[in-house]
């Protein structure tokens, strides 16, 4: 027992600084300052609430643990997320280590089970609401700071000075989690007997939290706000829930992989949205989340939890108690349900996920210091006897063991996943100041520690081929140089396509090996054939994105078969009836082909659907006036040069004439694989070359 109570102790204030700091918790040390980092605190937080928890079993000879309602919830929750994991999602890595998925669901329910344990008095009880409420205070006075300007001005950092700053990564998080405890704090004022100083601080962290929530959202919702957030529509996200149902209904498509449900479900009826070039990497809300990434599974026994906390705030309210601790249990739960309400409406982040639980464990060890029957301590037993008789307990042991082989393996991975992210962050700076050296070694170093992560074999392919085009402007190349470019072309091509296997059923990693061989149409022979095989990959994982199809039959139009190029730029204009670019590249088909009266009828639709006050709207205006003018002639049209880039307009442009002679002749290796799905994969993919070309 000596042993246990300052464990205990130290675990309380685990707690205490986890749940104040949390939310606030940020570093920019990462790619990503915040949700990642949030992620990294409560990993470690838990895992050393997790070894206290087991070593204060074995101190005290016995595993006694407190038994709720919400314990059986949260166990199938886990379970759902993993089971889905391992059989659903290709890249296991991501669906464990990237914030918000399986691994901060594992230790979000580590959290509770520890904290449950490990908090014993209704004094430690009452410091968690405390600072619960504190920590929504100070994200309210840092969101009345930035709302009014002032933080920028405060502090030197250049980050703050971001016109959508916010501690928890988004100001509409921080303005969620602000209003979602002003129930909580209207509660415990009306309790508290008016003038005392007690009620005066309620008063005041009131008054905070609706300033800061009414700044917050004046400044982001205000008319003509450009820093409005954009939502996917609950109309879209059931559609790509329903279709993900049909693929797999018991798991869904696995944690970590909505941006690919998006891309392979959405229905075409999206491509007339005004969102229809973006991406989404979550749904609208975090039910239909659940129901897209994790299936039925998921969804239904997060609903068995929110069942669970509907009860405990009954039982709260209906109870006879006159205990303080009553009311604890009413906040509680009741914020906890305003939150569950919340997440019909948006996605939750890490800190909203956190304030949860945070709530959850409130109510919890209210209920428990209630005395209600509902929660209370148990015993498990197993123990050993020896042939003297004596008996020694070796369930303790056995959790104490589990914990450990666990732990290990799971933190050095995710240190590894840690460093790399931190060098990856410094490739970035090194990238932004033209550092190509620096950002070419950096990019390796974070790879060799986390070869998984799609983003760094991208970004090391775009940084090799941007070598390659650099050295390639060199006139009379010498045998070294031109080694070293066809080096720089193949870690390229390589790396792009070891994206693809990383995460296969990722659109954009084929559109991004597509883009790095049409980038070599100039640099390496046959790279235009390999740029088409993988659009037409990509075409199958995002089958109603009709810029991949422009892309395909842009391809197609430089080879000269301007049959094939009209047959996709007009499924283009099928996929996007309203799409200006898709009929200006059909014109321009039919305009090479000789078929002027179709060229001019699809120029009209351009003319009719660009802006007037667009920059490409007197170019379209004048090559209609010339296709008017050949409707009528015989000759062949002279082909007209690309647009400039940046334009709504872009049409398709003859293959470039090699920059290099002869072209540089890549190995059928590196052409990309044959299969138009890739299965996923559960290997390491290629590591990076041990020796590198000579880089300036």
């Amino acid at each position: 027992m000596k042993t246990v109570l300052p464990l205990q102790k130290i675990a309380f204030f685990i707690i205490l600084g986890t749940i104040l700091l949390l939310p606030l918790f940020f570093l920019p040390v990462t790619s990503e300052y915040y949700d990642f980092n949030k992620n990294a605190l409560l990993i470690i937080s838990s895992s050393l609430l997790l070894i206290i928890l087991t070593v204060s079993f074995v101190a005290d000879k016995q595993v006694r643990i407190v038994r709720s309602p919400l314990t059986m919830p949260l166990f199938f929750l886990l379970a759902a997320w993993v089971v889905s994991a391992f059989l659903r999602t290709p890249n296991r890595f991501d669906a464990f280590f990237d914030p918000g998925q399986t691994g901060t669901v594992i230790a979000l329910v580590i959290f509770f089970y520890s904290a449950i344990n490990l908090v014993r008095s209704k004094r430690e009880l009452e410091l968690l609401a405390l600072f619960t409420v504190l920590s929504g205070v100070l994200l309210s006075v840092l969101g009345i700071l930035w709302a009014s300007n002032l933080l920028p001005q405060v502090l030197p950092w250049e980050f703050l000075k971001s016109p959508v700053w916010s501690p928890t990564g988004s100001p509409i998080t921080s303005m969620v989690f602000i209003l979602s405890l002003i129930p909580f704090l209207i509660i415990m004022l009306v309790r508290e007997k008016p003038g005392t100083k007690k009620a005066l601080g309620i008063l005041v962290a009131i008054l905070l939290t609706v300033l800061s929530s009414g700044l917050i959202a004046y400044r982001i919702f205000k008319p003509g706000s450009a820093f409005r957030p954009v939502f996917l529509s609950q109309n879209t996200s059931w559609a790509i829930a329903m279709r993900a149902l049909e693929v797999s209904p018991l798991f869904g498509t696995g944690p970590a992989t909505y941006v690919s449900s998006f891309t392979r479900f959405r229905p075409i009826s999206y491509n007339l949205t005004p969102t229809w070039a973006l991406r989404f990497t979550s749904s609208s809300n975090y039910y239909l989340q659940l129901l897209t990434t994790v299936g039925l599974t998921g969804l239904v026994v997060y609903l068995f939890l929110v069942y669970k906390t509907v009860q405990l705030f009954s039982r709260a309210l209906r109870s006879s108690s006159e205990s303080p601790v009553k009311l604890l249990a009413i906040t509680s739960t009741s914020t906890a349900l305003i939150l569950f309400a919340l997440q019909l409406f948006l996605y939750p982040t890490l800190s909203l996920l956190f304030l949860l639980i945070a709530m959850l464990v409130i109510a919890t060890l209210a209920f428990k210091h209630l005395g209600s029957s509902l929660v209370h301590e148990a015993n498990i037993d197993i123990v050993a006897a020896s042939d003297t008789g004596a008996r020694t307990p070796i369930l303790p042991w056995v959790f104490l063991g589990g914990a450990v082989l666990f732990l290990v393996p799971a933190l050095y991975q995710f240190g590894r996943v840690y460093a790399a992210e931190t060098l990856f962050s410094k490739a970035l700076v090194f990238a932004a100041a033209n550092e190509g050296r620096q950002t070419y070694d950096t990019l390796i170093s974070a790879m060799r520690l986390n070869p998984y992560k799609d983003s760094y074999r991208l970004a090391y392919s775009q940084t090799n081929l941007l070598l390659a085009n650099s050295a390639a402007t060199k006139k009379d190349l010498t045998a070294d140089e031109r080694n070293t470019i066809t080096q720089l072309i193949q870690q390229s091509i390589r790396e792009a396509k070891n994206a693809v296997a990383v995460n296969p059923n990722k659109a954009s990693n084929l559109e991004n090996l597509a883009a790095v061989y049409r980038n070599l149409l100039n640099l390496a022979e046959g790279a235009d054939v390999w740029a088409l095989a993988s659009y037409r990959q990509a075409a199958v994982l995002d089958p109603v994105n009709p810029n991949i199809t422009i892309n395909m039959g842009g391809i197609l139009y430089a080879q000269k078969n301007y049959d094939e190029a009209i047959r996709l730029f007009q499924h283009a204009v099928d996929l996007k009836p309203n799409h200006a670019n898709a009929y200006y590249n059909l014109s321009a088909a039919y305009r090479e082909k000789g078929d002027f009266k179709n060229a001019l009828v699809n120029m009209q639709s351009v003319v009719g659907l660009i802006d007037r006050n667009s920059p490409d709207y007197e170019r379209a205006v004048s090559e209609l006036e010339e296709l008017r003018r050949r409707a009528g002639e015989t000759t062949a049209a002279q082909p007209q040069g690309p647009l400039p880039a940046g334009t709504e307009l872009e049409g398709p442009s003859p293959l470039p004439s090699p920059i290099i002679s002869p072209p540089i002749e890549l190995p059928e290796e590196l052409g990309p694989e044959t299969t138009s799905s890739p299965a996923p994969t559960t290997g390491t993919p290629t590591p990076a070359p041990t020796t590198t070309p000579t880089v300036q």
